[in-house]
């Protein structure tokens, strides 16, 4: 075999991706539906990257090229349902779903038959990569918006991975392209095969998935297609007649003694659902009531509680025995960049600039 530097990185990046996606079969990580399709997309890549080893060698070449474009339709549906299942929480497997697998199965099924088609399917690969990462960043997006209407846990750094790997994805996708058309570019004047950059992204991006898998097998915070329903309901400026608007004023009154006296803010899990049984309404009542009477989404009007929380312990904690960390957990957050940020919009000071100033 042929130690090149692009078989050493096919070499890491089967090794990496056979590793995780068995990993990702054991109790600890198979309890997520979106890990299934976690560990078929890596499963692919080390199935890929065998292909290519075997190629760049000479193996196989009578039957393996005919098959070559297969798997580069199979990337862009793992990876935008991976997303989808990560998520959404009422996400199935149903029969609509099974169409983005057409394509793939298609190729497989026609070669079979002894027509070799990959010459022409091969152009249609790129396109369908870059529309699955325009769906991957539209359900981020979708997301985004709807999680401040229904929950006050902080998602900030599942969004941040999840849009660091697309993007991720989308470049690897773009230089593969950049490879077919370049074959060498010029890095501090060291011809450098683009082909080798291409690879090297693909194990980077192999090692990411890997690493934080494994540091966070188990998302945040999914939603539900009523919590997408409820954002977009909240998100709506629609004028209440008087009577209406009355008795949300009264359940607002009911809702600021509830937190004064309960202080269910503490407990960093609480979502729109809990609450609104706590108070027995429903959900989409109790949205309107925030949005409309206290002007603000779900999260902020928790988070304005939460600080309000922080301030009076920092003001009582005279001899600093306490740590501002200690104290924002204690308050319900589980962020500190979202807790510093809600912090200065709320008082126009740092948490420590506070505490200082309140010694």
């Amino acid at each position: 075999m042929n130690f090149s530097p692009v078989n050493i990185i096919h070499i890491l990046i089967i090794w990496q991706s056979l590793l995780f996606a068995v990993v990702l079969a054991t109790p600890a990580y198979n309890k997520n539906k979106s890990n299934l399709f976690l560990s078929l997309l890596l499963l692919t890549l080390a199935v890929h990257f065998s292909y290519n080893l075997l190629y760049t060698n000479g193996l196989f070449l009578d039957v393996l090229p005919r098959y070559s474009c297969s798997y580069g339709f199979l990337y862009g549906p793992l990876f935008y349902l991976y997303i989808q299942f990560y998520l959404e929480k009422d996400a199935k497997l149903d029969k609509w779903r099974w169409l983005h697998f057409v394509p793939f199965f298609g190729i497989l099924v026609v070669t079979a038959f002894g027509y070799k088609i990959c010459k022409w399917a091969g152009f249609f690969i790129f396109p369908a990569m870059l529309a699955y990462a325009f769906f991957s960043f539209r359900e981020l997006a979708l997301y985004s918006r709807t999680i401040p209407h229904v929950s006050s846990k902080s998602v900030s750094s599942e969004i941040k991975w999840l849009k660091t790997l697309s993007v991720f994805m989308l470049v690897i996708v773009l230089l593969d392209l950049l490879a077919a058309q370049i074959h060498i570019i010029n890095i501090f004047n060291i011809n450098v095969k683009v082909e080798v950059v291409v690879q090297s992204g693909i194990l980077l991006f192999v090692s990411l998935i890997n690493y934080q898998g494994l540091k966070n097998p188990r998302p945040y915070q999914q939603i539900s297609e009523s919590d997408i329903a409820l954002s977009k309901a909240s998100e709506l400026k629609v004028p209440m007649a008087k009577t209406d608007k009355q008795a949300l004023q009264d359940l607002a009154a009911s809702l600021d003694q509830f937190m004064t006296e309960t202080r269910p803010y503490l407990n960093p899990d609480l979502n729109i659902n809990t609450l609104a049984f706590n108070l027995g309404v429903t959900e989409k009542t109790l949205s309107q009531t925030i949005n409309s009477i206290m002007g603000a989404n779900f999260s902020d009007y928790i988070n304005s509680y939460r600080i309000e929380f922080v301030r009076q312990k920092l003001e009582e904690d005279k001899d600093r025995s306490m740590s501002i960390k200690e104290v924002m957990y204690e308050a319900g957050f589980n962020s500190r960049s979202v807790f510093n940020t809600a912090f200065k919009k709320k008082t126009g000071l740092t948490p420590s600039e506070y505490q200082k100033y309140h010694q």
